[in-house]
């Protein structure tokens, strides 16, 4: 139990800053985005008019998120952010599945142990063949870090923005946060400081970047700290299967799919 919480960290500095780093987590998030852009090369560049296993994943999810995306945002600004949203959401879910790996391997190994245990019960932990598995390293889901979900939430946050100022112009973007909730025409715009109305529509954004993050970051870590625990109690035997059935599959794609419906709901609002 001594190991709960421990983290592995670098420590990198640059022009006088001192960054530091959690390598495990850093990795973690480098390799997943990699075989998601290897994967999706794969698929792009093998499509066909009857769809494999993988294409009809993939198109399932795309159809599912288009669906959402065109009813929510209209048939143009949908489809043209569908590939953000639909990202969004494998990027999380991956992420969020990535940590049961070595838990579900652990837990096999460990399985593998005890029946080895009653066959022979001289065995040497140290020469079996499935050490490897019993030694698994952790691979920590990157949603665990705040700095990811963060800088997810801050991507979406500019985005939607960005995506105001396009469509309603500079002026019209100034006004929608002026004239939210009472409109101010003539000269009383010149007075729109004294509204207090408008300083609350400029922390509400600010408080989308923070509850969009925090919300993912809390399920994800709250979980993985259960699981830990229960982990070590039981060393991965039986009921931590359990817990990560249901934290990393269910859960998982639970958070996965509330912050691409977030990402939808706080792009609409700026419309």
């Amino acid at each position: 139990m001594d190991k709960i919480g421990a983290v592995s960290e670098w420590a990198i500095t640059i022009f006088g800053k001192t960054i530091i780093v959690d390598p495990v987590m850093l990795g973690t998030t480098w390799f997943i985005m990699a075989v998601l852009a290897l994967m999706a090369w794969q698929i792009g560049r093998r499509l066909t008019i009857v769809p494999s296993k993988s294409q009809s994943v993939f198109e399932l999810l795309t159809g599912f998120f288009d669906d959402i995306a065109v009813s929510t945002l209209g048939k143009k600004e949908g489809r043209r952010l569908l590939p953000l949203i639909l990202s969004i959401f494998v990027f999380i879910l991956v992420s969020n599945w990535i940590g049961i790996f070595p838990n579900v391997i652990k837990t096999v190994g460990t399985l593998i142990g005890v029946v080895h245990a009653w066959i022979n019960p001289d065995v040497v932990y140290s020469a079996v063949w499935y050490k490897g598995l019993l030694t698994f390293p952790d691979l920590k889901e990157p949603t665990q870090s705040l700095s990811t979900d963060l800088g997810m939430a801050i991507l979406v946050f500019l985005v939607a923005h960005a995506t105001a100022i396009h469509n309603k112009g500079v002026l019209g973007y100034v006004r929608s946060f002026i004239d939210d909730p009472f409109p101010m025409k003539g000269w009383k715009v010149l007075f729109f400081w004294a509204n207090p109305f408008f300083y609350l529509n400029l922390i509400g954004q600010v408080a989308n970047v923070v509850s969009h993050s925090f919300r993912l970051f809390g399920n994800v870590f709250g979980g993985g700290i259960i699981i830990i625990i229960v982990s070590e109690l039981l060393r991965h035997f039986l009921v931590p299967v359990g817990l990560f059935a249901f934290f990393g599959l269910f859960s998982g794609l639970i958070q996965a799919f509330v912050f691409s419906m977030l990402t939808v709901s706080y792009i609409n609002q700026l419309q």
